[in-house]
């Protein structure tokens, strides 16, 4: 009789490799681990930067479009102010708008196309000179205006033109400042409503609120009026971090105000923070203040 022998592995033979992979198996874990954990962190960093400049890029775009010597930042550094502009140009003189007042200003050159503005709303402002840090208008009495102060600020009744060589700007009669008009001849469509950039220590968001009553002192305080009661918060970025100054971080926000007619500095500083991962970005921006 012949014995067929049959092939296979014993039990032991079986674990022996069980055993073996598994060496290799941990093996290759504990080198693979590191580039792995570098690609995710890699990722998350690339996502903050983005998001990072994405909000500074939209605050400088913001800012580049402020009225001349309206940007203001308050003591903490964590809110920037400004007034937005809708339309600018030039007004063709009128002594009268500067003496004993007017009801209507012709522009040189066309303001109003392809601008959407809201009457009875938006508001029309000549010479805005600075940006009332003091809080307490004083300046407007003795030759130096701001447009926080309501200083050659009207409400805009009336435009028309719009596609010409010439608008047609009506409000209710104004005397505007300065007396004798302004040296530049500027004018601007500006909305009703500053814009306002917060950073939030609460909710570890930097959010761009608008749509609040303009106030001669800038508001500081996300849990009271006007910012509280805006209609428009828009979230810009989350896991911000917002530091108070004492901490020993620079502030979120910085501005160093030029004389009028030279350019300012505004200083944006973001810092980031998801997954252990922290990233930090800054970006400074000219304001050009030629009132």
């Amino acid at each position: 009789m012949t014995r067929t022998r049959t092939g296979g592995f014993s039990l032991v033979e079986a674990i022996a490799v069980i055993v073996i992979l598994g060496i290799i198996s941990a093996s290759i874990a504990v080198f693979m681990q590191k580039p792995i954990q570098g690609y995710f962190s890699s990722t998350t960093r690339l996502q903050m930067a983005d998001t990072a400049d994405t909000a500074l890029r939209r605050i400088a775009r913001d800012v580049r479009l402020a009225l001349p010597n309206t940007v203001r930042v308050d003591a903490s550094g964590m809110f920037l102010e400004f007034i937005p502009i809708k339309s600018g140009g030039r007004y063709q003189d009128n002594d009268a708008c500067f003496s004993t007042g007017c009801s209507s200003l012709s522009t040189m050159g066309d303001m109003l196309s392809n601008v959407q503005v809201t009457l009875n709303s938006d508001q029309v402002s000549i010479y805005s000179q600075y940006n009332n840090n003091p809080a307490d208008c004083t300046l407007s009495g003795s030759g130096l205006y701001s447009a926080y102060c309501g200083s050659g600020v009207t409400t805009l009744t009336s435009a028309t033109g719009s596609g010409s060589s010439s608008n047609t700007l009506g409000f209710a009669s104004t005397v505007f400042v300065p007396p004798g008009g302004s040296p530049t001849r500027r004018i601007f469509i500006i909305p009703a409503s500053p814009v306002t950039y917060a950073c939030d220590a609460a909710t570890a968001t930097l959010w761009r609120i608008s749509g609040y009553t303009r106030q001669s002192a800038q508001p500081a305080s996300l849990i009271s009026a006007p910012l509280l009661t805006a209609t428009s918060k828009v979230p810009l970025a989350t896991n911000v971090t917002c530091p108070a100054i004492a901490a020993g971080s620079p502030p979120r926000f910085s501005y160093a105000a030029g004389a009028s007619e030279r350019y300012s500095l505004l200083s944006s500083w973001i810092t980031l923070t998801s997954s252990g991962e922290t990233i930090s970005l800054l970006n400074q921006v000219h304001v050009d203040n030629t009132p």
